[in-house]
């Protein structure tokens, strides 16, 4: 699989509804835009009754019912029309605030756990769609924050810890009491949630077993009444099916960094949002719809539909309806002021017959067009003897040429009905892809075949092109690698390293070398990683890419889209030769001594050191002598105190290493 394919926009249901020959009539989504203070809407029902903090507002009539008199603020809705929010609780005069619920058209108040003071506080998840259960997290007194569930027909009110349970908090709960949310681990002064399901007599369960490893904030978000979970664990979305045990990860949209799944229909539509910085996009799931997430603005553009918000973009998507066809949320900026905004579907999202989009396909070719591969699957129950045919672009193994191509493709019942179209675009660069980081992170110095090259340490760019700086590697061959940067403090940053061995524009899993991590390190200070670089028996001679990436946190999984805030990559330029004779020897055979050294640095080679030159830190050449011996004693007396790369050569072979002169 080719991970620098950019994760893309999958253009599925490119029609408003596929239209039948019974003469059904197109599905008519509906958008509709909330704006003003305090039009966020919290939770959505399969009426499209939404919650406001302060109000119920109902889509089928643009109307708004004012919070009643005995509520201070609302968070959610079930399909009874059950609701619960914050209630005054009076304590000596004083008024706080309490959770409560209201069915039957009756406000209740929920209250605190036994031995609560005022400085008690309380945060609403969700309440079931039987009525019967009410989670979220609550304190007893300033800061002991943890999960609870509050049984509805028996008015207990449990709090879900356990000893080793620091926090914790339930996001939503179902008919049967399961919770979906979150405990941490960690003592206080660290953060580690872990993804969890929750029930009474606080019996946790891990989602899935194994504890997160590169993100400290992990959730689940929701939980069906079939046992469905969504959320996010180490920066991407999940779907955990618990009567399967099956847990599946999917991918980030491009061009954003972390995503997560908030709320999931009965019939398995998840919704939530993709983020790069402050700035969050709605998306959605469902098999119908392809492979991976997609965004909610596609589809909208697709049948049509402009966002009007300030940014062309719908935020976050909090609440799908149980049944799948309303989705409710609020555009980018705060909570409390950003504009509201709901979604009618209208069924579009259950298609019978679907075709299995590909994703975007992006491709790089240095040498004009190129050949461009996908796979069309489709899903067709009721017409089994439906096919997929080509309307338009290129049919897969076809030469696609320089820019963006769009493939449409029709599912075409037997009778010649259309019952589904899907689009996709095959967009082919003459240049690798360009990573972005929120945040540029200094790579200080690459050291490799033969390329040195230091770069400033308080560099900015997320990516810098070094391309004119080449290298030279035999095939078969192993290379030391170095690397230094700039970490921004005590934190620890990894390297990886990408080459396009088979020089078919695109960096594979298979192409990627993780060299190692360095920490606490200002760029300058000496601080680095050495690992080694294989050039594979397979690799294609010629000229060919190295693309170096540092990033904070986890290691660059997709030299496209490192996965990262914080870091930097860097491309350079390898010349890829032959493989070695048998006499021929790799950098491994270089031998110096002493390190630190102060006058006199010797340097030998199993054959011959050709020549050797000393560099500062800078990358500026200071020093370079012709040896054509085994062995070569190189004078720094004349250099000051500090560290100096030193690269030799022998006939067949390169390193460059660090030294520290006294």
């Amino acid at each position: 699989m080719k991970l620098n394919f950019t994760p893309g926009r999958i253009k599925a249901l490119a029609i408003a509804a596929f239209a039948l020959q019974s003469g059904l009539a197109f599905a008519q989504i509906e958008y509709r835009k909330l704006d003003g203070f305090g039009n966020a809407l919290l939770d959505i029902n399969d009426s499209g009754k939404a919650i406001k903090k302060q109000g119920v507002y109902d889509f089928a009539t643009d109307a708004t019912q004012p919070i009643d008199a005995e509520a201070i603020s609302l968070a959610g809705i079930n399909n009874n029309g059950d609701l619960i929010g914050l209630l005054p609780w009076i304590v000596d005069g004083e008024t706080y605030l309490q959770a409560g619920f209201k069915k039957n058209g009756v406000w209740t108040p929920i209250g605190y756990l036994a031995g609560a003071t005022v400085d008690a506080s309380v945060v609403l998840g969700q309440i079931s769609e039987n009525g019967n259960y009410i989670t979220g997290q609550m304190t007893s007194t300033c800061c002991d924050q943890q999960a609870f569930l509050y049984h509805v027909a028996t008015s207990n009110l449990e709090r879900i810890a356990t000893a080793e349970t620091h926090f914790s908090a339930g996001y939503s709960v179902n008919d049967s009491g399961i919770i979906g949310g979150w405990y941490d681990t960690e003592p206080a002064g660290g953060t580690l949630r872990v993804p969890a399901y929750m029930t009474t007599g606080s019996i946790t369960t891990n989602v899935p077993d194994e504890l997160p490893q590169f993100q400290n904030i992990n959730q689940v978000s929701a939980v069906t009444n079939g046992n469905l979970m969504v959320g996010d664990r180490d920066g991407v979305p999940f779907i955990f099916d618990q009567t399967t045990g099956t847990f599946t990860a999917f991918e980030v949209p491009a061009g954003y960094f972390n995503a997560t799944f908030t709320s999931v229909s009965e019939n398995g539509i998840a919704v939530g949002y993709c983020q790069a910085g402050f700035t969050r996009d709605a998306i959605v799931y469902h098999p119908s719809l392809g492979p991976q997430p997609i965004l909610i603005a596609e589809i909208l553009a697709a049948n049509g539909i402009e966002i009007t918000s300030f940014d062309g973009k719908l935020g976050t998507a909090i609440s799908i309806s149980p049944n799948g066809n309303y989705v409710s949320g609020w555009e980018n900026g705060n909570i409390n002021a950003a504009d509201g905004w709901a979604i009618y579907f209208d069924d579009l999202l259950l298609g019978s017959c679907y075709i299995v989009c590909p994703q975007d396909i992006v491709l790089v070719s240095l040498d004009g067009p190129t050949v461009g591969n996908y796979t069309l699957n489709f899903n067709c129950s009721d017409n089994p003897d439906a096919t997929i045919v080509l309307v338009s672009g290129p049919a897969s193994g076809s030469l696609f040429p320089y820019g963006t191509t769009e493939v449409v493709h029709n599912l075409v019942a037997a009778d010649g009905t259309v019952l589904n179209t899907c689009s996709f675009t095959v967009t082919v660069n003459d240049f690798y892809c360009i990573p972005t980081f929120e945040s540029g992170e200094a790579i200080t110095l690459v050291s490799v075949a033969g390329i040195v090259n230091a770069s400033a340490a308080d560099s900015t760019e997320a990516y810098e092109d070094f391309t004119a700086i080449s290298g030279t590697v035999n095939i078969g061959s192993t290379y030391i690698a170095t690397f230094e940067g700039n970490t921004g403090g005590e934190w620890t940053d990894f390297f990886t390293v990408y080459a396009d061995w088979n020089q078919d524009g695109n960096f594979s899993e298979e192409e990627r070398t993780d060299i190692g991590t360095i920490s606490n390190s200002n760029g300058n200070d000496g601080v680095q990683i050495s690992g080694e670089l294989i050039v594979p028996a397979d690799a294609l001679t010629g000229t060919t890419t190295l693309r170096v990436i540092k990033t904070f946190d986890a290691p660059a999984e997709n030299a496209c889209n490192p996965g990262s805030d914080y870091g930097q990559v860097e491309d350079y330029t390898l010349n890829v030769e032959p493989a070695l004779g048998t006499g021929d020897f790799t950098d491994a055979q270089f031998n110096f001594y002493p390190n630190p050294v102060k006058n006199i640095l010797h340097i030998s080679h199993t054959t011959s050191v050709k020549t050797v030159t000393v560099f500062n830190m800078l990358g500026q050449k200071l020093l370079s002598q012709d040896a054509g011996s085994t062995s070569v004693e190189i004078d720094l007396s004349a250099l000051p105190s500090g560290h100096y790369l030193v690269k030799a050569t022998s006939d067949n072979a390169v390193r460059t290493f660090k030294i520290a002169k006294n």
